[in-house]
């Protein structure tokens, strides 16, 4: 019975292994197909876009305007007699302009451009962060199929084993060597082993289903975790990952490209106070002077300076400063406020680490237990001096012992991850180092 228990494991196994699909292959399949991707890129080019906007601001502005008109004057009390003009004139006059400007000392200007080049480093780092969060998906998505799939073979030998005990119990029940009640028992817990299958089965499609996702497409067999991986424990300690938590993650980075824009929108607000300098230079050609009167054609050329001092707006200026303080105060309560969060699971997913290890080490031994217990109560069934419900009771032991291991090994895989991704560590050849944990055959 044992041995017939076994060679399912294997053949199951086989299955599972051949021409599979592994993780980097399910990354290209991702990147070509979550529309994520695209939205982090299209981000950049808007924060680009509105950086040079900003930036058109400080620049020289150059405009050209003309313009044709036909005017009509009535002269009240006129004498034409003596003006030699009637009481009624029209003509037509022409105007040509062209005006450069070019800002002096405009502080608000210049702060909003400092501002937005901190806006457009905040898109920067929430592309990254995008993408991280495609690589943490693909993995943990990847194993979370895995983990359904080693699932699915725990329960479907368990519905093999309890099979084949029941056969024997119904040829010994023939020959009335036991009781029906051993019998019913028996047949309970091969229907309890169809459910189990059944609702392994069900988990396995929602996490291929998950994955499809992301890959918009349906997933392949995938290869399985390589068996001679070693779990180990994660190197350093919480204060080596806090300082990687606080240098590297593409979020926290983010929250402080708002702390630092906030910073700027405060002085952007506080230099409204102050006055606005700017060069103007205007070329104009026409033939029309002063309330439209007709001119002969003229030339003007002018060169000025404006200087314009704000003295009252209504408090507006002062309402837009307190705005920004307050904005920037709200930026660094989200960054602490996202620190604590971060630093919670790395804390969780740093002693899960350690943790997984040491069960891995304790369900390997069980599960040597289990098997080997399982023999024993096999040879004893088949000689009577066992029953039934004891050979079920090993034969479940075999399957919590396997489940077990399986659930630890993911888990240990899971929490590497994410404390990967959290310290912002997780890349594309940390993908292919990932990827080395699978069956490479």
């Amino acid at each position: 019975m044992f041995k017939k228990f076994s060679l399912v494991l294997f053949g199951l196994g086989v299955i599972t292994s051949a021409n599979a699909t592994d993780l980097m292959d399910v990354y290209q399949q991702v990147l070509a197909a979550d529309p994520r991707v695209r939205l982090a890129a299209i981000n950049i080019q808007i924060g680009a876009d509105r950086e040079s906007q900003v930036m058109a601001d400080l620049l020289p502005q150059l405009s050209v305007s003309s313009s044709i008109s036909t005017v009509r004057q009535d002269l009240e009390g006129n004498n034409p007699a003596i003006s030699g003009r009637s009481d009624r004139d029209s003509f037509k006059g022409e105007r040509y302009s062209a005006v450069l400007s070019q800002s002096l000392f405009d502080l608000p200007k210049f702060y909003n451009w400092q501002r937005q080049q901190k806006m457009t480093d905040q898109f920067s780092h929430d592309q990254l962060e995008i993408q991280q969060q495609i690589m943490l998906d693909v993995v943990l998505g990847y194993f979370e199929v895995l983990s359904a799939q080693d699932n699915l073979t725990v329960a479907e030998n368990e519905k093999v084993v309890t099979q084949g005990i029941l056969k024997q119990l119904k040829r010994q029940y023939e020959k009335q060597l036991v009781k029906i009640t051993d019998l019913m028992a028996a047949q309970a817990r091969s229907d309890f082993a169809n459910a189990q299958v059944i609702e392994a089965q069900t988990t396995l499609i929602i996490a291929k289903e998950q994955l499809t996702e992301l890959t918009g497409s349906p997933v392949k067999a995938l290869k399985p975790l390589w068996k001679g991986f070693e779990f180990e424990p994660v190197e350093g300690d919480v204060k080596k990952w806090l300082a990687l938590l606080t240098a590297n993650n593409p979020k926290l980075l983010s929250k402080n490209d708002a702390i630092a824009a906030e910073k700027l929108g405060i002085k952007q607000q506080r230099s409204g106070h102050l006055p606005v300098v700017d060069f103007q230079l205007m070329v104009q050609r026409t033939d029309m002077g002063f309330n439209s009167s007709t001119i002969g054609l003229t030339n003007i050329t002018s060169a000025s300076v404006n200087v314009n001092m704000p003295l009252f707006s209504g408090g507006k200026t002062s309402a837009l400063h307190s705005e920004a303080v307050h904005r920037l105060e709200a930026s660094k309560l989200e960054y602490e406020t996202e620190f604590r969060k971060l630093r919670r699971e790395l804390i969780g997913y740093l002693t899960g680490i350690n943790a997984s290890v040491e069960k891995i080490k304790a369900a390997k031994t069980a599960l040597d237990s289990a098997n080997k217990n399982y023999k024993s109560m096999d040879k004893g069934f088949k000689y009577g001096v066992v029953d039934a419900s004891d050979l079920f009771e090993a034969q479940s032991f075999v399957s919590k012992a396997n489940r077990d291991l399986f659930d630890s090994k993911y888990q240990y895989i899971s929490n590497k991850t994410n404390l990967m991704y959290i310290g912002g560590m997780i890349t594309h050849q940390e993908l292919e180092l990932i990827n080395l944990w699978l069956e490479q055959k």
